[in-house]
Formats: structure tokens, C-alpha cells, sequence
């Protein structure tokens, strides 16, 4: 099926054609790509190239200090096809969206893992602490990994880079919102260099946030704790040894603000009972969503969402050269997650257990190729309870795939590139409250090929296919809907990609542009039009997602560099129904970053273009009222807006560093600057909290002081 280009995305793609020309000059010599970590002010802002066949980007330790991040949704947050999409005023609920994709098709790995939970796919990503991460790395694309055969948008891989020297860290930081992050690690080498140790913890906060001031948060009160400890060990000069282990948890708490006429505190909301009263035209003051629950009717269980999830790592990683041209490699890992949630009048337990292992080897018959050959398994199992509403259901299932794949990396000089990897996989899926079962095979090619024109410029082209086991229902909607559900799907994600990258990298000038095309059939959707209950199907058609970027950064002088992001996103009919929220589809960037004289200082303006509500029928945002008589309509589209970051730090002395900053300088939120609440009615006048555009949280002021030893 043929996709016409928009305007807007051939301007992206044009104007990157026309940018890179003026980014060569002839003085320009070599300049390194940088993996992680570096120390230079050019390296602080912009996510860098990994220089590897396959285009991956790295967000270094020093970038994600300078966002202030503090768990892997806000490090990533805004880099270049990547959306962090909020999905639920009161839960806060998010979801990592690669090249334009959804959600559920991103895969998230931990140091090259897929170990990963339907959970933590949800909410998982404000909870993976950056302490003691030295980057991460984003593969856009099917086929991204060989080992995350999922991956039909791209792979998000948290690293955790063995230490190079004894220290200890130490970051505290305060801010407004009762905003706070607590960060200590130490790290310790043993005397003959063969050991490494890492240790780290992290705790972190921010409260409710209410810009309209009507008993209800736009933003929810998350809070985290996470412990995580590693430890790396050369027992010959032939072996490595790597353990890690991990322990988390975290609490959502959204809805009724406390001590906002709903509840007294925390505990009050928990064990109050939900009212019979929320159909009511006056549930809420004068029947709109921006007056405050009558309290008369409401209770502030019928908004409460506590969502407390736990989870424990075990990893252990064993490689071995046995010989010069031959290395193995054997993974483990198991990964236990828990949630004891309230969504509103319902209450949803899960425990899911998930067991990865995997062997590969690393053959290297001569100069030109570099073969892999692996094999891996998953079994992941997760046991359901929920009580409430009509129909409580059970969304228990046990899952495991069986994987085997190769791949020949061809290089035939010194400028080519080629890899080409196939991978099988054989999938079974039970589905044990609903006695179905989903039994599928499936084969899926994937290409990479990387050439340098010359010293400066590259150009990466990726072509592949992958897939998804649909499990979306679970992922999005479990525990919410009191109807109960059914499965009826009967077939796989399938996704064909192709991406093309061309980089610049010279000695003051880094520029990257880049065009992407997947195609997705078979996609899995909610259908509660055709069926007595909401049920999981596999829908009929194919839809396309079209992606363009350009990313450059400028060393202006020896201490300022400048930078920016320019990107498009199209999304034919088929693919835009199955949004729920609407997603963005222009996105320009804007840095300043200083670094000299003991000074650091970066800042960041991004701005989101205007999006019309009827092209996401899906989504009915042009059928969202503020009223329950529905004559007060949250209008036609969302408006463009522009959000601004600043932070400053000075270096006191070798050890002590002192910092503040500001999010959101300009307090910007779609509630108070666009008036406009999540909060809206339907057209069968139900309420729900899912109308959302823009920003939810405001101003926050942080400020904070980080010693190393």
C-alpha cells in the first residue's frame, strides 16, 4: 500500500538534506565518537552515535546528570524519535514510544537483557534508578537486536559500565513539589585489577499536583527506592564473570489530593468505599469536570489510583575466549515483579516471575567476517487477582518462546560494513483464566549495513523484520475495567522497517539525519462494539509510521556549544486508530550548553506543534466536553507550546560540586496555560482522566549538592 508524504515531513527530510552540506569544513579533522562518558563539553547534551554497525544512540552519564534524571523516563525523555507519552492524569501511568511506534513495541533491556515485565512496560520506566548507570543506548527499528526479537519499535538498553577507579559518589537534591533525589554509590577495584564492585542506592520523590485546583491531580505523588549492586570478576585471563542484582520498589498514589475535601491523608483515601453516585449529572460542582467532586456524592476512592509494585534482579553473565578466534557466552536471569494496586472501586494483585537464559558464540574465521551464533529462552508466568466491579477478571497467563539465531558480519574493507542476521522463534502463549492458547512460530531477517564515505561522514542503513506477541490488553487496561475481558486473538505483531542514517562527525561539528518506515499488520486492539465483553483482537489491515529526523551540535568556542533537534512524525488512518492518547507529530529542540571555569550550564527549550483532534478518531478527543450536558466542547486540536529546562553547577573543589535548576521555567501545563483539564465527559456523559495534550506538572525548583571521593 502506497503512504503519501506530508508537508511537514518533507521539510524535516528536505531541510536535512540541505543542512549537511553547509556542516563540512575542510579544516575539520577527526573526531571520535564518543560511546559514553566523556568529559567534554561537546559530549554534555547530545546524544552521540554509537560508532557500531547498527545506529545506535548513547545518552551519556554526563547527560543524564545534566537533565537531573532520575529514572530512565526522564533520561530519555525527548531525545530524538523517542515520546514519553503520559497516559493517565491520576496514575501517571507512561510509555516509552520509539521512531513514532507504540508503547507495548518498545523492548527494554538491563546491560543487553531482555528481562524485562508486561509490568514494567507500564510503569516501570519512572522506577529504574540512574544511579550507577554510565549510559543508555536506543536502537530505533525492527530487528534492532538479535536478542530482542520483540522489538518492532526499537530496543531502550540500560548499561552499567564495570568501575575504573575507587570512589564514592554522593548527590542530594531538593525542590519544590516536596521534589527530592538522594543518590550514594561506591565503587571498589581489587589490587590485581581483576575485580570490580559497584554499589548503589537511590531514593526519590515528587508530590501531587493540582494547577486547577479542583481536588484531583493532574500529576500523581510517585515516590522509589531501588538498591542495586554488581560485581565483575576475571578469575583467568581467559573468563569474565559478571553478577548483578536489583531491588526496587515504588508507589504511585493519584487522584484525590489530600487534604482537598476528598481525604485527610493517604490512608483515609485507601479505606474509604467507592460511591454509587458517579454516573450522577452533579458529581462533579455544577456538572463539570473543573469544579471539585461534590462531596456530597464523592468519595475519593472513585478516584483513587495506589499502584505499589516491587521487583528483585538476579543476573549472572559468564564469557570465555576459548581461543583466538572463538568466544562463548552464557546469560541467566530472573526477574520477579509484584503490584498491589487500587484503580478506583477495583483492587488488582500480580505476581510475575520471569526466567531468561541464553548461549552464544563469537566466531571470528578471519579478518572479513565475524560470525554469531545463539540460542535463548524466556518463560515468563504472571498470576492475577482482582475484585470489584461486575465482572472481576483474571488476567493471568504463562508465556514462553524458544529462540535460535545467526549472524555474519561481512566486512570486505575498511570502509564496508555488512551484517546480516536471521532468528527463529517458536511461542507459547496460555492464556489461564480464559482456556486459550496462542502457539506461533515465526522467522524474521534482519540487515545492517554501515559505509564511510570518508573520515567525516557515514551512512547506516537497516532493513528488518520483527514482532510482537499481543498482550496488550493486560499491558494497558488490567485492573481498570470492571466488564471483565476475552481474548480472541490469533496472530502475531508483524512488522517490516527500513531505516537510513547519515552522520557528520568532524572536529567542532556532530550532525546526524534520518529517515524511517515500518509497516505493522495484524495489530492487536480493544473491541467492546462487537463482543458482550471488551475483547482482545487481532485487527485487519496494515498501518505505516513514517519518521524524520536532523540532530546537529555546534562547538561554538572552547566552553559553549550549541545544538538542536528537528523531527516529524506521520501516521497513515489504519495506525492512528489505535491511539488512545495523540501522540505528537512535529518536534523541534533547542540546547546551550557552557562548560568552563569551574562552571556548568546547559539549557533546553522544546516546542510541540499543533495537532487536529479529528485525524485520531480513535482517541475522541473531538468528542471530549467539559460538562456532563455536553455544550462545553474541549474544542478542535491541541495547540503548539514550548516547554524550558535550565540547570547550573559549580565545581567548590575537587570533590564538592553545588547545582540548582529549573523544569518547566515558563510553568506551562496544558490545565493552567491551555485550559484545558484531562478531566473530560464523554459523549454517554461518563467521565474519565484522559485527555491529554501537554505538560501536567509545572514549574519545579531543584537544588542540590554532589560530593565524589
Amino acid at each position: 500500500m502506497e503512504i503519501k508524504f506530508k508537508k511537514k515531513l518533507l521539510v524535516v527530510f528536505i531541510t536535512s538534506a540541505m543542512m549537511s552540506p553547509l556542516t563540512v569544513h575542510a579544516e575539520d579533522e577527526l573526531n571520535k565518537i564518543t560511546v559514553a562518558g566523556s568529559s567534554g563539553s561537546k559530549d554534555a547534551r547530545t546524544a552521540h552515535v554509537k560508532d557500531s554497525i547498527v545506529h545506535t544512540e548513547v545518552i551519556s552519564a554526563k547527560a543524564i546528570e545534566a537533565k537531573q534524571a532520575g529514572s530512565l523516563s526522564e533520561a530519555i525523555k525527548n531525545e530524538p524519535g523517542v515520546r514519553v507519552s503520559t497516559e493517565c492524569s491520576m496514575c501517571g501511568v507512561k510509555r516509552i514510544s520509539l521512531n513514532g511506534l507504540k508503547g507495548e513495541q518498545t523492548t527494554l533491556m538491563i546491560n543487553g537483557v531482555p528481562n524485562s515485565s508486561i509490568l514494567e512496560g507500564y510503569y516501570g520506566y519512572d522506577a529504574i534508578p540512574t544511579v550507577g548507570v554510565s549510559a543508555v543506548e536506543i536502537s530505533r527499528g525492527a530487528g534492532a537486536s538479535l536478542i530482542a526479537p520483540e522489538a518492532i519499535g526499537g530496543v531502550v538498553n540500560v548499561v552499567t559500565d564495570k568501575p575504573r577507579e575507587d570512589k564514592l559518589m554522593l548527590d542530594l537534591s531538593l525542590g519544590t513539589d516536596g521534589y527530592k533525589k538522594y543518590q550514594i554509590m561506591g565503587t571498589k577495584i581489587s589490587k590485581d585489577k581483576r575485580t570490580q564492585v559497584m554499589l548503589g542506592a537511590q531514593t526519590d520523590n515528587i508530590d501531587q499536583y493540582d494547577a486547577d485546583n479542583n481536588g484531583v491531580n493532574e500529576s500523581p505523588r510517585l515516590t522509589n527506592h531501588a538498591i542495586v549492586a554488581q560485581i565483575w570478576h576475571q578469575p583467568s585471563n581467559q573468563d569474565r564473570l559478571n553478577f548483578r542484582i536489583a531491588d526496587q520498589r515504588s508507589e504511585v498514589f493519584g487522584g484525590p489530593m489530600i487534604g482537598g475535601g476528598l481525604a485527610k491523608s493517604e490512608s483515609d483515601a485507601k479505606t474509604q468505599q467507592p460511591s454509587t453516585a458517579t454516573g450522577d449529572p452533579d458529581f462533579f460542582v455544577g456538572g463539570n469536570v473543573n469544579n471539585r467532586p461534590n462531596s456530597a456524592k464523592a468519595s475519593a476512592r472513585d478516584f483513587l489510583e495506589n499502584i505499589v509494585t516491587t521487583k528483585q534482579e538476579f543476573t549472572g553473565k559468564w564469557s570465555r575466549d576459548v581461543n583466538a578466534k572463538l568466544t562463548t557466552h552464557v546469560t541467566g536471569s530472573y526477574v520477579k515483579s509484584v503490584t498491589d494496586d487500587i484503580y478506583e472501586g477495583t483492587t488488582y494483585k500480580a505476581n510475575q516471575d520471569i526466567y531468561y537464559a541464553e548461549a552464544r558464540a563469537d566466531y571470528y574465521p578471519s579478518t572479513k567476517h565475524a560470525i554469531t551464533i545463539g540460542t535463548d529462552f524466556k518463560s515468563e508466568k504472571m498470576l492475577s487477582k482482582s475484585t470489584g466491579g461486575n465482572h472481576p477478571a483474571n488476567d493471568s497467563y504463562d508465556k514462553k518462546t524458544n529462540g535460535l539465531y545467526v549472524r555474519d558480519i561481512w566486512t570486505p574493507n575498511t570502509r564496508l560494513e555488512v551484517a546480516a542476521g536471521l532468528r527463529f522463534d517458536a511461542i507459547d502463549v496460555k492464556f489461564l483464566d480464559q482456556n486459550r492458547k496462542f502457539n506461533k512460530t515465526v522467522l524474521a531477517p534482519r540487515l545492517h549495513i554501515r559505509y564511510d564515505h570518508n573520515f567525516n561522514w557515514t551512512s547506516r542503513l537497516s532493513a528488518g523484520e520483527g514482532y510482537r506477541v499481543p498482550l496488550q490488553f493486560f499491558e494497558a487496561d488490567h485492573g481498570v475495567l470492571d466488564d471483565g475481558f476475552q481474548v480472541a486473538v490469533d496472530k502475531l505483531e508483524k512488522s517490516q522497517s527500513v531505516r537510513y542514517e547519515l552522520a557528520y562527525s568532524g572536529a567542532k561539528t556532530n550532525m546526524s539525519t534520518s529517515y524511517s518506515w515500518t509497516a505493522v499488520k495484524d495489530l492487536a486492539a480493544i473491541d467492546s462494539d462487537n463482543y458482550s465483553q471488551p475483547t482482545l483482537v487481532s485487527t485487519h489491515g496494515t498501518g505505516h509510521v513514517q519518521h524524520a529526523d536532523i540532530t546537529a551540535s555546534y562547538q561554538l568556542t572552547n566552553h559553549w556549544t550549541l545544538g538542536s533537534t528537528l523531527e516529524g512524525f506521520v501516521y497513515d488512518k489504519t495506525y492512528r486508530d489505535t491511539f488512545t492518547i495523540i501522540p505528537i507529530e512535529t518536534r523541534l529542540r533547542l540546547m546551550a550548553d557552557y562548560d568552563g571555569h569551574g562552571w556548568q550550564g546547559n539549557f533546553t527549550v522544546t516546542g510541540i506543534g499543533e495537532r487536529k483532534y479529528s485525524n485520531y478518531k480513535t482517541a475522541g478527543y473531538d468528542q471530549h466536553y467539559n460538562d456532563y450536558n455536553l455544550t462545553d466542547s474541549k474544542g478542535s486540536k491541541a495547540p503548539a507550546y514550548f516547554t524550558a529546562d535550565m540547570k547550573i553547577s559549580k565545581q567548590m573543589t575537587k570533590e564538592w560540586n553545588i547545582y540548582a535548576g529549573v523544569n518547566n521555567m515558563f510553568d506551562y501545563t496544558q490545565t493552567k496555560s491551555g485550559h484545558d483539564s484531562p478531566l473530560f465527559y464523554d459523549q454517554n456523559h461518563e467521565w474519565d482522566v484522559a485527555h491529554i495534550w501537554g505538560p501536567l506538572r509545572g514549574r519545579v525548583v531543584y537544588g542540590g549538592v554532589k560530593a565524589e571521593f
